[in-house]
């Protein structure tokens, strides 16, 4: 099975664009599971946090891969180790 993951940009309905991960694959019904880490930062309980963690490992018992939304990294720490690789990695 081929995976690759590509850069790609999408609109949300509000207007705004946000960037992604588009996942391209030969096997149609792969696909990569979005889990919410906000869940698990903003819990109240163990329970919640262990929910949350639960969600994770199965999303890599799926498919091996996960996409976390809501882990609360600003996207500029993203783009500045972008450049750096790009620097580095040309």
């Amino acid at each position: 099975m081929m995976i690759s993951l590509r850069a790609s940009v999408f609109a949300h309905s509000a207007g705004l664009t946000k960037r992604g991960l588009a996942t391209i694959t030969q096997v149609q019904s792969f696909h990569i599971p979005v889990v919410d880490f906000g869940k698990f930062r903003t819990a109240n309980s163990w329970t919640e946090k262990k929910n949350t963690a639960d969600e994770i490992v199965s999303a890599f018992k799926e498919s091996g891969f996960v996409y976390l939304e809501g882990h609360g990294i600003p996207p500029s720490t993203f783009f500045l180790h972008r450049t750096e690789l790009q620097i580095n990695f040309p």
